[in-house]
């Protein structure tokens, strides 16, 4: 049989997709005109007044992205694109707004960006990636305004100004409230911690927030009365606080935050520094088991420690979370702040990191949205604004209420994308190759199951609204599963 030409299954995939993009515009009630010939635009939509039917003489460009694999760190809440940068220059070059969709024709679903609105300034266009919201952005007769508000120009007709909105902003500054009126301070013969440390540990005793700076100790203890004692080679001094924390000098500036950072280190019981990661994060449990803190106003509080089952072993423990924090103090308009920035830790047992820390660290950064960031916010600011009980002693850096801010432009809190993900590894964006593929991976390795790893940052989340999940660590613990230490300890019984 002689060789017949042929037609690749993308280019069905690709007719497919604007086949949709053609129906869901005659629902919308716009026309759609796929073009002829395609360098980078594969249409325009002809806009149509709603009311009236008249064809409005406004454009919209089109390019369409059609696939029936899944879009690169593609979940049922979003998906991302890295654009080609020749396609970029030349959406971005015209006067006309263009309009990306893409869809999966297979299963009847589409969504759209504009192009100039998602790319507004020189680093989002260097960095060429476009992020999809499944529930704000999707292609259907909803969007039929907002396609009409696009293209129509300020100059046409009588503009109505949008109302201005009022809002309120939280931020994740947690201001200081109340601190020690003295910083005291004394000469020392000690230069590094570990030895002053070792120093400590000969009168039995384990101290914190302290620092050393230029041959000097200093603390908000009275260091005449305190085991610091022993690190001091000279009389101590006594200066008022004010002094330190109204100073100008940077370098007092930097001396004073440091002395904050670690005095509020070592006033919590439950809290661990990692000094390799530099963040704080809470203990394991006794037994092991779900820890939850952080109940306050707004938020019943979250797991802050549990453990989490193996993906290959549902009948083991495979790791175990920790509620992480870093903390930065800031001096802003006279007022100091600890600036809030919520982290994660993984241990096999409790305390020794997890081999696989860092590729959970990764696929949870993947995972990451506003609402859990705000979640975590709110659990450490809640956490560290407890006031004393009868059994724990007065802190003496104290907290207030997370710091707000008015503005005079209102934004819906749909149209949020996703956190900053920084520590999000750049080969997840190879628009060639399937991103949750991509992330199954690197949670496989780790023994990870995603929506596991998911529940970890929803939880708390029915305070707000959505539903409630049930913790890991309950849910290790009512399937009655066995831990690292009590598997291999049954495995050991065994061998013997």
């Amino acid at each position: 049989m002689a060789d017949r030409k042929t037609v690749t299954r993308q280019t069905f995939i690709g007719e497919k997709g604007i086949a949709l993009i053609e129906r869901r515009c005659l629902e919308m009630g716009h026309l759609f005109h796929p073009r002829r010939v395609d360098h980078g635009i594969d249409g325009h939509i002809d806009l149509v007044d709603p009311d009236s039917r008249a064809v409005l003489n406004l454009t919209l460009l089109v390019q369409s992205k059609a696939q029936d694999r899944r879009f690169s760190g593609e979940t049922d809440d979003g998906f991302h694109y890295l654009c080609d940068q020749r396609d970029l220059d030349h959406w971005l070059s015209g006067n006309s707004p263009v309009i990306l969709v893409f869809s999966h024709p297979g299963s009847h679903e589409a969504w759209w960006v504009e192009v100039k609105a998602a790319f507004p300034d020189a680093v989002s266009r260097a960095a060429r990636r476009v992020d999809i919201d499944k529930h704000t952005q999707r292609f259907d007769r909803d969007a039929a305004q907002a396609l009409l508000r696009l293209a129509m120009p300020r100059t046409t007709g009588l503009y109505l100004r949008p109302a201005s909105i009022t809002e309120v902003l939280t931020t994740n500054l947690l201001p200081v409230i109340e601190m020690p009126p003295t910083v005291h301070l004394a000469p020392t013969a000690f230069t590094d911690y570990r030895a002053a440390g070792g120093a400590l540990e000969t009168q039995g005793r384990r101290e914190s927030g302290w620092i050393l700076r230029d041959n000097l100790v200093l603390s908000f203890h009275d260091l005449r009365d305190s085991p610091l004692r022993v690190l001091c080679d000279g009389d101590p001094e006594r200066h008022e606080t004010r002094e330190w924390a109204d100073s100008d000098d940077l370098d007092t500036q930097h001396r004073f935050a440091d002395l904050l950072s670690r005095t509020v280190q070592g006033s919590y019981p439950e809290l661990r520094w990692h000094k390799d990661r530099k963040h704080m994060h809470f203990r394991a449990t006794s037994h092991l088991g779900p820890r939850k803190a952080g109940k306050g106003p707004g938020s019943r509080g979250r797991t802050v420690f549990g453990p989490h089952t193996s993906k290959s072993d549902p009948q083991r423990v495979g790791y175990y979370h920790h509620a992480a924090l870093r903390t930065r103090f800031r001096r802003l308009d006279g007022v100091w702040y600890c600036q809030l920035e919520p982290d994660y830790c993984f241990t096999t047992d409790g305390y020794t990191e997890y081999p696989f820390a860092d590729r959970l660290l990764a696929g949870i950064k993947r995972l990451d949205r506003h609402p859990a960031v705000r979640g975590w916010t709110r659990m450490w600011a809640n956490y560290l604004r407890q006031e004393a009980d009868l059994f724990t002693d007065a802190r003496p850096v104290q907290f207030g209420e997370l710091a707000t801010m008015t503005v005079e432009r209102g934004v819906d809190d749909l149209l949020w994308g996703p956190a900053p993900s920084g520590a999000a590894p750049e080969d997840d964006q190879d628009p060639s190759a399937g991103g949750q593929e991509s992330l199954d991976a690197v949670l496989a390795v780790a023994d990870a199951d995603t929506q596991d790893l998911l529940s970890l940052l929803q939880d708390g989340e029915s305070d707000e609204g959505a539903p409630r999940r049930r913790s890991p660590g309950s849910k290790a613990r009512s399937a009655g599963l066995r831990t690292p230490r009590q598997g291999r300890a049954s495995g050991a019984r065994r061998g013997r």
